[in-house]
This record gives C-alpha cells, structure tokens and sequence, in this order.
C-alpha cells in the first residue's frame, strides 16, 4: 500500500524529506519541543507542550519533531496484508497528529474517527484531508468522550504510549481495550526495547511487559512482532502487537 500525502495547511504547507533546509527545522523543531516539555512539565500539565509545538511550527511539519506528513511505514504494512473483508466498520485512531495514519485507514475502507489532544493538529489534519470523511475530534485519550466505550471495530494505537510517562502511559494502557466492540481489533505500534536495552528518551521506548495489561483486560493477543524497522542512519526496534476483544 503505496503512502500517500495529505494537502498542504496554507502557504508552508508540509514538507518532504530532505528537501531543503528541512532537517535544519527539524532539527531546531526537536530543540523547542525538548524546551516545551520541560516547561509545560513544572507547570504540571503533561500534555500541552503537544498544542504548543503545533502552534509554533506555524504550518510547517518540519518544526513537529514527528511530523512526516506521510503514514507510518508499520501501519501501511499491517493495512497491506490485512484481508478485505476485515477493511470495513469504524476505527477509531489515537492522537492522529497531522492525520496520515487516519487517511491511510480511511482509504484502505474504514469509516474513521480520528482524535488529538491538540485542537491545531485536529485543523491541520482536518485541512489537509478535506477530501476524506474522516470524523475529526479534539479530545484527551485519558478522558475520552463516554460514546466511544465499545464503539469501535478498530482501534489505532501508533506511537503514542511511547511519547507518555508513568503513570500516564499506564492509565493509557488499560484504557485502550475500552473502545473496542466485540470482535474488535487492537493494533499498537511502538518504539520498543528489551529489558537489558537503555531508555533513550524521548521518546520513551515501551517494554513488553507494559503492554500485560492488556490481556489482563481480557484481551487476546492474536500476534505479536519484534523487529527492526529502517530509519535514516540504522534501524530502530519495534513492537506492532495485534489483539482481539472477544
């Protein structure tokens, strides 16, 4: 499943890799969101460093440290192997950010309700897929609206819990089983290491026992992968684990 890009937000737009100046921005983009999340940290607001970094980028991906603008690679494979009869019902994804991963599961046949807590990214994403009916929400996945309980058939958990710290990711965790309907499918995707690699933060790779309570929810673990995905200069370590509710 080939990747494809959103439209551009205004005159900035997105940007491509390697194109220009761009791995000085995102260079100098990663530098202010170190400086936002220590500073919205002592404020004791863990999540709004997110808003800020959308707001400081000023409609140019290349200030969003993870702003690629195109789906990530580990869910386009999962999305190209999934047979077609499961390509169907409403998916739910989890801080959509600049919305690739929500457009890649609306085109592959989802109908999509995509959500972050940043109300810039939900316009940006909002801008740039215009073309999509994808259902776009500004919302806290720690306090999620009480229409999504058992809402969905799928469930989109890419890269999130690896950008949260205790206890927040935990509390995450054992919120996510909540959305899915009988029969649903939860997919997380993340940065993740072994219990004798360091933690390199950030992001904060995720250790596979954190992901325990899922089954303890009553979750069943249909597969579980362990491997190396390329990004430039090496290969990063990557958990992409599927479950199924009952």
């Amino acid at each position: 499943m080939a990747a494809e890009r959103g439209r551009p937000l205004g005159e900035k737009g997105v940007t491509e890799p390697g194109q220009g100046e761009e791995a000085a921005r995102r260079e100098a983009g990663k530098r202010r969101a170190d400086a936002f999340r220590a500073e919205y940290g002592e404020r004791g607001d863990p999540f709004g460093w997110f808003e800020a970094c959308y707001r400081a980028a000023d409609g140019d991906a290349a200030f969003v440290p993870w702003g690629h603008a195109v789906a990530r690679r580990e869910l386009l494979d999962w999305l190209e192997r999934l047979p077609a009869a499961r390509r169907k019902g409403r998916a739910l994804d989890i801080a959509c950010g600049l919305g690739d991963n929500a457009a890649a599961l609306a085109r592959a046949g989802f109908a999509v309700t995509a959500f972050d807590v940043a109300p810039t990214a939900v316009r940006w994403a909002r801008e740039r897929f215009a073309d999509l009916s994808i259902e776009w929400r500004c919302a806290n996945l720690l306090e999620p609206p009480p229409e999504w309980e058992g809402a969905f058939d799928l469930v989109n958990e890419t890269y999130t819990l690896q950008a949260m710290r205790p206890p927040h990711r935990q509390q995450a965790i054992s919120l996510l089983p909540r959305f899915l309907a009988p029969g649903g499918t939860l997919l997380v995707i993340a940065r993740a290491r072994h219990e004798d690699e360091p933690e390199n933060p950030p992001p904060w790779p995720l250790l596979r026992r954190e992901l325990a309570p899922l089954r303890e929810e009553g979750l069943e673990e249909i597969r579980f992968e362990d491997f190396m995905s390329p990004r430039e200069g090496g290969e990063i370590r990557h958990f992409r684990v599927e479950y199924r509710r009952p």
